[in-house]
């Protein structure tokens, strides 16, 4: 099973740059299609822009640009920005769905993961338009929310209605906003959004209410989701019973990940696997937050498991230059036909791997520094 490496990094980042080109617009492809299933339409090769994953797309941009000094990455960021912002609705919303699906209609979900692309632009670019975009968006959502911290109207057309635990993530997005603009009223929601993913965890870390559509047995990527949301929320807020509640689910989790790293994508409240298939997008965002516990307590298992579920996605990464639409990316499922992102290359999952890639580096070093593994060399 390969190490994470710098190479790794690279390469999915130059896929992400070869998305945004394809679609002509700023935005990123939703991902490439390699096969059809039997008796279906869907089109194939490259798919359109997608709004949802474009936005938080940016901040992974900006974040390379950081780390390489890539003018590049830094250039398409504010390329993504641009088309974000010309395409915001009306309300303050962004529209679920690949750009063009119908209905066109602002989802609580996808203007959080735009919002995040907002602020982090507004932070580097310092332009106010940016910033008066973050605003609408973050109105509109707190707009959408109740007191319990639900979502009760903007949900998308393209998933099971109803609130989601995972809407934790949204309710970053708006931590973020109230301390760019310094406005207490986003910090509260946030909170609150926190409050109720919080109600939907079992005692054993499992969350109820937290798939896009099977409830009882929720993808690896929305717990993920979940996590990433009440960890940023927990730091951010510093409210440690979400930390806590991070905790308890990745406990719960390490006995699941095999020693080469994988972990069923879709697992029942009792823990047990439902599918013989990988989620790549939930076994990449999970290890993110083990990594990032693990910069945060030290405890050498959550380094071990993110360098793990890691070094699995690693094995499924194709870095021989041969299909544009292929190289680098991450798929949606291993194997590649498995119901996940059915043979499909997917923008958020290559998102995901590269941010967790790059906390990987920092975290190996950390890890070396203080003994606890061999690091082995950066490629």
């Amino acid at each position: 099973m390969p190490f994470p490496a710098r190479r790794h990094l690279d390469a999915a980042v130059a896929w992400i740059a070869r998305a945004q080109d394809v679609s002509n617009t700023g935005g990123v492809a939703w991902g490439y299609r390699t096969r059809r299933p039997v008796r279906t339409t869907y089109p194939m090769g490259w798919i359109g822009p997608y709004p949802e994953t474009t936005g938080y797309i940016i901040p992974t941009m900006l974040r390379y640009a950081d780390v390489t000094g890539d003018k590049d990455a830094l250039e398409r960021a504010r390329r993504m920005t641009e088309w974000e912002m010309s395409i915001q609705l009306a309300d303050g919303g962004i529209q679920g769905g690949i750009y063009g699906s119908q209905p066109v209609a602002s989802s609580t979900f996808v203007t959080g993961q735009v919002l995040f692309g907002f602020v982090s632009a507004f932070e580097r670019f310092h332009d106010e338009r940016i910033r008066t975009a973050a605003i609408r968006a973050g109105d509109w959502l707190l707009e959408c929310l109740d007191e319990t911290g639900r979502f009760v109207r903007g949900h998308s057309h393209f998933c099971e209605p109803g609130a989601k635990a995972y809407e934790a993530r949204t309710g970053l997005a708006l931590a973020e906003l109230g301390d760019l603009v310094r406005e207490q009223k986003y910090r509260d929601a946030a909170s609150n959004t926190a409050d109720y993913a919080l109600s939907t965890q079992q005692p054993n870390g499992w969350f109820a209410e937290n798939d896009l559509d099977f409830h009882d047995q929720p993808l690896t990527h929305t717990i993920g989701y979940v996590l990433e949301g009440l960890h940023g929320i927990g730091v951010r807020l510093g409210r440690q019973d979400c930390i806590d509640a991070v905790e308890r689910t990745l406990r719960a989790i390490l006995p699941l990940i095999q020693s080469n790293g994988y972990l069923s994508g879709r697992l029942r409240k009792d823990w047990t696997p439902a599918v013989d298939f990988v989620c790549l997008t939930g076994s990449s965002q999970i290890a993110g937050v083990f990594l990032r516990m693990y910069l945060q307590t030290g405890k050498r298992e959550y380094f071990q498991a993110g360098r793990n579920l890691l070094g699995f996605v690693c094995f499924t990464q194709e870095l021989t230059p041969n299909i544009p639409g292929v190289d680098g990316g991450i798929r949606g499922s291993y194997p590649f036909g498995g119901q996940y992102g059915q043979w499909c290359v997917l923008n958020w999952a290559t998102k995901f791997f590269a941010d967790s890639v790059a906390d990987y580096l920092v975290a190996e070093d950390k890890a070396g520094r203080a003994g606890n593994v061999l690091s082995p060399q950066h490629e």
